[in-house]
């Protein structure tokens, strides 16, 4: 457990310092490059922070249910291996619940950045990135979750829900809303 502490406290700063980083960078110096690479590491560390996070949602969900989730190797992105055979309804739940209320409450962290003025483009882009993130999983998560909350059996629901085709196509789904409502806020504000 120690080592993958480790590991995502350090992703953590890795992230943050990039973010202070590509902003004075930006800030100091206004060529477009900066602007852009602002744009593309915010909104990719807005959304490791939320991917990454979530994870332990998922962890620490599970445990508080009693679930017995191992961790996973290292080298992967995934912090727990949950089997779905061999845990209850509820353990299932908790598990996705956790990890639902760890991304929303990193997005809103990444909210808070943009909205204090933290971090300028590069802040705007993070709280993007989480919002994203946020947007592509609720799509994916919630009809899941609410099927097993109805009875559903969890081996079916989350194999036909979690398949790499349908977490795709429920991407592209929840970023173009998240885009045109980006864009009309933007809009409004000029």
């Amino acid at each position: 457990m120690k080592g993958w502490i480790v590991r995502d406290l350090v992703i953590t700063c890795i992230v943050t310092t990039l973010l202070w980083t590509i902003h004075a960078w930006h800030s100091g110096s206004g060529v477009w490059i900066a602007a852009l690479a602002s744009c593309l590491l915010g909104f990719l560390g807005g959304y490791v922070l939320c991917y990454v996070y979530h994870e332990w949602g998922h962890l620490i969900g599970a445990r508080l249910a009693g679930g017995q989730m191992p961790l996973a190797p290292y080298a992967g992105p995934i912090i727990g291996l949950f089997d779905l055979n061999r845990h209850s309804r509820r353990q299932f739940l908790f598990l996705s619940w956790g990890g639902v209320l760890a991304y929303v409450s990193i997005m809103v962290i990444t909210l808070v950045t943009h909205f204090a003025g933290l971090w300028g483009l590069a802040g705007a882009a993070f709280a993007v990135g989480g919002l994203a993130f946020v947007a592509q999983s609720l799509s994916v998560d919630l009809p899941q979750i609410v099927k097993v909350m109805r009875g559903a059996n969890i081996q079916a629901t989350s194999a036909a829900g979690a398949n790499a085709q349908v977490i795709l196509r429920r991407t592209w789904q929840s970023w173009i809303p998240l885009a045109l409502a980006i864009a009309a806020y933007n809009t409004a504000s000029a």
